[in-house]
């Protein structure tokens, strides 16, 4: 596995995540522990591109300890390669919600109603997360959008698959340093920097089951 860079700089995102919370996050977060000990724990394994997510994990593909490896670290991975490209610097074009695409904006209307409703939902459930973890706005089988959350760095597609477009991590590192306690204002923030060009991207690629262009491949 290789940590790829950021899609910008530590900075861009800056005054929504600070340049300072972006180095840690990628580089040490990212690359060190998850990326680091991927490739340490699973030797020949690591990044063959023969496998997906939900093929090593829940499956029985893999060793016990090694499913644990690849679903608390291999999860942190992709997760995070989805979460960087999901962002985009305030100055961005992409944040603009004209670029939802048709498809995409089908899907939200027909499964909340509007954009703002399904953002507000968004929000209740990454505020409402006890503990680290994630939120989820995902496409079923059907192509039907649904929200979920999950514990520590586990994914959606570990369970009853539905695929990740979307996701807020809700784990401290990634905004107390900014905001401490306050996470309702980090997600109040961080709302405002989706990369909607790229959720609807990975709305298209989740409906053709590209999940290496959404996080990575295995």
């Amino acid at each position: 596995f290789v940590l790829e860079p950021l899609p910008y700089n530590y900075s861009a995102l800056e005054p929504v995540i600070s340049a300072q919370i972006m180095q840690l996050h990628h580089d040490f977060h990212d690359g060190v522990e998850y990326v680091g000990t991927l490739n340490a724990v699973l030797g020949p394994l690591a990044g063959s591109g023969t496998a997906t997510l939900p093929d090593l994990v829940g499956r029985g593909a893999l060793p016990p300890d090694l499913e644990l490896v690849v679903r608390n670290f291999g999860g942190g991975h992709w997760n995070h390669q989805m979460f960087w490209k999901v962002m985009a610097p305030p100055s961005s074009a992409n944040i603009s919600r004209d670029n939802i695409s048709p498809a995409l904006s089908a899907a939200i209307s027909g499964g909340f109603g509007s954009v703002d409703e399904m953002l507000s939902r968004f929000k209740l459930l990454a505020d409402g997360h006890f503990g680290s973890g994630w939120a989820w706005l995902c496409a079923a089988g059907d192509g039907g959008l649904r929200l979920l959350d999950t514990a520590n760095q586990d994914n959606p597609l570990m369970g009853d698959p539905c695929v990740p477009i979307l996701g807020i991590d809700v784990w401290e590192h990634a905004y107390y340093l900014q905001y401490g306690p306050k996470k309702p204002d980090y997600t109040k923030a961080w709302l405002t920097i989706i990369n909607w060009q790229q959720v609807s991207a990975n709305y298209d690629a989740a409906k053709r089951g590209d999940l290496a262009f959404i996080g990575t491949a295995f």
